[in-house]
C-alpha cells in the first residue's frame, strides 16, 4: 500500500475501558441481536479542533434511539435525522460538517474544526468484534470506502498491509488511519485495542488509592501480590487480585503493549521479576517505587540478570510525576498522571532529582 495518512487527533488513542452497557459498539451488537434495524456513524476524518477523534462511533436505530457520539453533541441531531436514509438505503452516506456549514453552526459546531462522518448499516460482524474486545484481542475493521465492504482483521495482519509508520499508528497508539492500496482503492482502518490496564505489583496502601483513581480515568487494573494478607479482598473490594508470584501470574496471563506496570511492593523478590517481565513484554509504561539509592541497587540487580542499560532506562523511577506528592493518595495520583503522560505522549518527562 502507499499513500497512507493518519487521521483524527494524532495523539489520542480510542476511548479507554470496555464498558458493555454504554459503549456504542456494544449497544449496536445488542440491538442487532434483538433484530433492530440500525445505522452506525463513524468519524472518518477530522481537521482542526474537532471534538471527537477519527474512529469514534454513534449508533442509531430506526426509531431514533442512539448511543455514542461523533462530535460531542454538536451535530448528532443532524446525523440522527440522516440515519433513516442509511438504514433503508443501499449505500453509505458521507456527511461533512464544519464551521462554514450552516447546519453545523445551527447545531453548535463553532470549535473551528471540520469532521467527515460515514453513516451506514454495519458492514461487519458486530458480534465478532464484541467477542474480540471482550477477549482483549487487538483487531482492525478495514472498510473499503468505495463499495463499503468491511473485514475484521487481526491487528498484526492489518499492520502488515501498511507502511511501518502507519503500522505504528495502528499498533502503538490505536489511531484510525486512511490508507490507499497500490491500485488506488481507499481503505479506512479502525483499530480496536484492548482497554489499557494497569498491573500493580504489591497490594500496599498506595495501590488502594491507585485502584480507586484508575477506574475514574477509564483504566482497568489488577493487583499482583503473593502475600495473601496484603492482597485481601476486604482491602480491595471489586478489584482483580492475583496472589501468585509475578513469574507465575505472567506465565498464565502475560502483560503486553497495552499494559502499564507499577512495582510498589518494595520487595526485590516480588518487584524484580515483574519488572523483567514488563520490560520484555514492551509495556507502554514501567514504573517502580523507591528512592534514588534504592533504584540504583535495583539497576545493579537487573544488570546482573542480563538487562542492558537501554532497556533499564525505560523504568520510571522514582515513580510518578513530580507534583510534590507526600501522602499515599497523592503518590497514586502522581503515578496515574505519569501513566497517562506515557500513553498519550509516548514518553514520560525526565526524572526529577530524588532524595536518597
Amino acid at each position: 500500500m502507499s499513500g497512507e495518512r493518519m487521521v483524527g487527533v494524532a495523539e489520542m488513542m480510542p476511548e479507554s475501558g470496555f464498558r458493555p452497557q454504554t459503549d456504542a459498539l456494544s449497544v449496536a451488537a445488542r440491538w442487532a441481536a434483538q433484530g433492530r434495524r440500525l445505522a452506525l456513524a463513524t468519524v472518518i476524518e477530522t481537521w482542526g479542533s474537532a471534538p471527537r477523534p477519527a474512529g469514534s462511533h454513534m449508533v442509531v436505530d430506526a426509531d431514533g434511539n442512539f448511543e455514542g457520539s461523533v462530535s460531542g453533541g454538536c451535530v448528532e441531531g443532524e446525523v440522527i435525522a440522516q440515519a433513516v436514509d442509511a438504514i433503508t438505503g443501499d449505500r453509505a452516506l458521507m456527511l461533512e460538517f464544519g464551521v462554514e456549514d450552516e447546519t453545523a453552526w445551527r447545531a453548535g459546531l463553532a470549535c473551528g474544526g471540520r469532521i467527515r462522518v460515514r453513516l451506514e448499516r454495519p458492514a461487519f460482524d458486530l458480534s465478532a468484534l464484541e467477542a474480540a474486545r471482550r477477549d482483549r484481542r487487538a483487531v482492525v475493521v478495514a472498510t473499503a470506502l468505495e463499495d463499503g465492504q468491511a473485514r475484521l482483521l487481526p491487528l498484526a495482519e492489518a499492520a502488515a498491509m501498511v507502511s511501518p509508520e502507519t503500522a505504528e499508528a495502528l499498533c502503538r497508539f490505536g489511531k484510525a488511519v486512511l490508507a490507499e492500496t497500490a491500485d488506488g482503492r481507499a481503505l479506512f482502518l479502525n483499530p480496536y485495542l484492548p482497554a489499557p490496564e494497569i498491573v500493580v505489583i504489591g497490594a500496599v496502601q498506595i495501590a488502594q488509592s491507585l485502584a480507586a483513581l484508575a477506574g475514574v480515568a477509564g483504566y482497568d487494573l489488577r493487583i499482583v501480590d503473593p502475600r495473601s494478607g496484603f492482597a485481601a479482598p476486604e482491602r480491595f473490594p471489586g478489584i482483580a487480585l492475583e496472589t501468585g508470584w509475578p513469574e507465575e501470574v505472567f506465565a498464565a496471563r502475560p502483560a503486553g503493549a497495552c499494559d502499564a506496570l507499577v512495582a510498589l511492593s518494595h520487595d526485590p523478590r516480588i518487584d524484580d521479576d515483574a519488572l523483567v517481565a514488563a520490560l520484555g513484554a514492551g509495556c507502554f509504561y514501567v514504573g517502580a517505587l523507591g528512592s534514588r539509592k534504592t533504584h540504583a541497587k535495583r539497576l545493579e540487580r537487573l544488570k546482573a540478570a542480563g538487562l542492558d542499560e537501554a532497556v533499564l532506562s525505560r523504568i520510571a523511577a522514582p515513580v510518578g510525576l513530580d507534583i510534590g506528592a507526600v501522602t499515599p493518595a497523592e503518590i497514586a495520583l502522581a503515578i496515574l498522571a505519569e501513566i497517562v503522560c506515557a500513553r498519550r505522549k509516548g514518553a514520560v518527562p525526565p526524572r526529577r532529582t530524588a532524595k536518597a
